[in-house]
């Protein structure tokens, strides 16, 4: 009613009615602090004390056991050892006294890696190297990882240079280069893998045809990389006992470092941290050598020197126990996030020492490097690659189909089963509103925050409803400033009472330091890998927190009926929230939503923030599945794919079946309409 009163004495509304800046106030007149940093920061440093490494070796070998199972099962790993490699060669270029040969060959079934097979001259046998590159232009064969390949080949090893999964020639244009992180590598997830599963999968079976080579000997092959690269080859290292050296360079530090820093999904394990830190998976490599090679001017604070001490200090004392003390060392060399000359030095001594048999293991000079043309090295230099060659476009197309088909073959689970499920899925941890505060009102807006069990602050504004006990839940993932002031307006002068509120990590709950380390990448970046790493994908995080609202709706505010309204990735984590929800008598307007998570396009898959992606979600259902099990009456505006192309009417036809076909199958009561009102 005041707002109605205001809008008569002025003659204009209270709102931008034309996209201009909100004019609503702010629930907290100071800014306010960095919830979202400091809960994923005290809840990374609680779980990484955890992960003690044990105090004897039978110990330690019962947990190596389990752990390595672990991590295959969350990095979802498809290493397949009996597949047949089919290398193709498709060129070659000689060196002065080696050469270099452009080959795929099959990591997966129908699938293929590209890599150059650095051979020295004579008939061996040879140690070999597994060479994996981080995140630099021309993957493989960027002039960094050219001159690690020579600096070994021309010292007498075979090496393999491989493109990373989605990055060099595997990305999803032929002869364009991208990215093969943020939310194309995150998409990985959603059908049930991860991009460092996938990568894992291709380095083993990389190892898998240096060991069939019968110029290799299969019991003297190391592996090394940079920043990413680095990585891979940790990991590598220590899932594939058939690594017997391992140089990981600017790429060691600590999981809990990972936290709130920049990183790849590349480099993600999903729930990793809530079981191991960086020293349990550097300690599964032990006996087997292992140098680490950090850079005194590292920049990445997950890289620094003093990140990588920490995991350093505790394996050692592991190779320790096992007698192996003399196997595991580091470097902090000069420079910075780089392979530079002076790091290639100490490889080369490492490596002649662990593989050859030869030397003490002190640096050695390198020799001169004579690079190649990038172009001369493509398996397919003109960009006719083989179709096997498969993106993550491909591959999260053809395995999404397949599992949407296996779900339409298959009974429906009982509801019960469906949502403990999700909500495992989920990680759903139910939220108490510990304290509810209460602020002088302000532009006609009631202003309150509520204080959570687990350290979150929901800043709400709400106007009561005109008459009746009708209220309309307005959230947006860009908070709610981004609501459109006209739409609360028309829901005002509808007589609803009308309750705004800011998501975990959205509006006043933003973390500002995770929008400056973002930079160019999608929205959430930092915050949702951050939160994977601890179990916690932001859509349950969202929906516990829209459950808290929907129950201080009814219990606080004595709310009679429910119009839930959602915009974007929010209203995907409303229908998280209503699925797993009891709440009665709730009409939910889904806008510009994702109505489902196959993965249609590269092309504006940046469309949705990285908010959105569920590890398995597709294993368990779709999106549709949610909103059947939802039990609302369902108005769907502005229907759209993962990558933001809107839905024709036929498909839209469809949808609406598949909704109805679920509801029915579960005994629900679901109804569904489109409308079409967004711009």
């Amino acid at each position: 009613m005041k707002r109605l009163i205001w809008v008569i004495l002025t003659g204009h509304l209270p709102f931008s009615v034309c996209g201009q800046e909100s004019l609503l106030p702010r629930v907290h007149e100071v800014e306010p602090i960095d919830y979202p940093a400091m809960q994923l920061r005290l809840g990374a440093a609680k779980v990484a004390q955890r992960q003690q490494l044990p105090q004897t070796a039978a110990d330690w070998k019962t947990l190596a056991k389990r752990l390595k199972a672990r991590i295959a099962h969350d990095l979802a790993l498809p290493y397949q050892h009996n597949l047949s490699l089919d290398m193709r060669e498709t060129g070659m270029v000689q060196g002065e006294g080696f050469t270099i040969r452009n080959i795929s060959f099959q990591t997966q079934p129908d699938v293929l890696a590209t890599a150059n097979l650095y051979v020295p001259d004579g008939k061996g046998p040879f140690p070999a190297v597994v060479i994996t590159h981080g995140h630099w232009p021309d993957g493989r064969r960027a002039p960094l990882f050219q001159a690690v390949a020579q600096t070994l080949v021309r010292n007498g090893y075979v090496c393999l240079n491989i493109d990373a999964w989605g990055a060099g020639e595997r990305g999803t244009l032929p002869g364009q280069q991208e990215y093969h992180g943020a939310n194309l590598g995150a998409s990985l997830m959603n059908v049930g893998h991860t991009l460092m599963g996938l990568q894992l999968a291709d380095n083993m079976r990389a190892v898998d045809l240096l060991a069939s080579l019968p110029y290799v000997d299969s019991t003297r092959i190391g592996a090394t990389g940079a920043s990413g690269g680095g990585n891979q080859a940790m990991w590598l290292a220590a899932m594939d006992e058939r690594i017997k050296a391992a140089m990981p360079v600017v790429s060691v530090g600590t999981f809990q470092s990972y936290i709130m820093n920049s990183n790849c999904v590349c480099e993600l394990l999903p729930s990793g941290l809530t079981y191991t830190e960086e020293a349990g998976v550097l300690a599964l490599v032990a006996p087997r050598a292992l140098k680490i090679i950090n850079a005194v001017e590292e920049r990445n604070p997950s890289f620094m020197p003093q990140q990588m001490l920490i995991s350093f200090q505790q394996a050692k004392t592991m190779y320790h126990i096992l007698g192996a003390t003399d196997h595991i060392a580091y470097h902090i060399a000069a420079g910075g996030h780089d392979y530079s000359t002076e790091m290639r030095e100490h490889l080369l001594g490492w490596f002649d020492m662990h593989l050859k048999g030869d030397g003490n293991g002190t640096p050695r000079e390198t020799p001169p490097i004579s690079l190649v043309e990038s172009s001369l090295l493509a398996t397919y230099p003109k960009g006719n690659r083989d179709g096997a060659v498969v993106t993550t476009e491909r591959y999260c197309q053809l395995e999404g189909n397949r599992l949407k088909t296996e779900q339409a073959n298959a009974q429906l689970p009982s509801l019960t089963v469906l949502r403990d499920s999700l909500q495992q899925l989920l990680q759903l941890q139910p939220l108490t509103a510990v304290q509810v505060n209460n602020y002088s009102p302000k532009d006609g807006w009631i202003r309150m925050s509520v204080e959570t069990n687990a350290g979150s602050i929901i800043p709400i504004l709400y106007s009561p409803p005109a008459q009746g006990g009708r209220y309309a839940l307005l959230l947006h993932s860009s908070g709610k400033d981004s609501i459109p002031n006209t739409r609360i307006q028309q829901l005002l002068n509808q007589g609803y009472g009308v309750i705004l509120a800011d998501l975990w990590g959205t509006g006043e709950q933003a973390s500002a330091e995770a929008l400056r380390i973002d930079g160019a990448q999608p929205p959430f970046h930092t915050l949702a890998r951050s939160a994977l790493w601890l179990g916690r994908p932001i859509m349950g995080i969202w929906a516990a927190e829209i459950q808290l609202l929907l129950q201080l709706c009814t219990d606080r505010l004595e709310a009679k009926g429910i119009h839930m309204e959602a915009y974007r990735d929010a209203a995907l984590a409303t229908a998280y929230a209503l699925a797993l929800s009891e709440a009665p008598n709730v009409e939910f307007r889904a806008v510009d939503f994702p109505y489902s998570y196959l993965f249609d396009s590269r092309v504006g898959i940046e469309h949705y923030s990285m908010a959105v992606h569920v590890p398995r979600i597709l294993q368990w259902g779709d999106v549709s599945q949610l909103l059947a099990m939802s039990r609302a009456q369902l108005a769907l505006d502005g229907v759209r794919t993962l990558s933001g192309r809107p839905l024709s009417h036929h498909e839209q036809l469809v949808y609406q079946q598949e909704i109805e076909n679920i509801a029915r199958q579960a005994g629900l009561s679901t109804t569904v309409r489109f409308i079409e009102t967004t711009p």
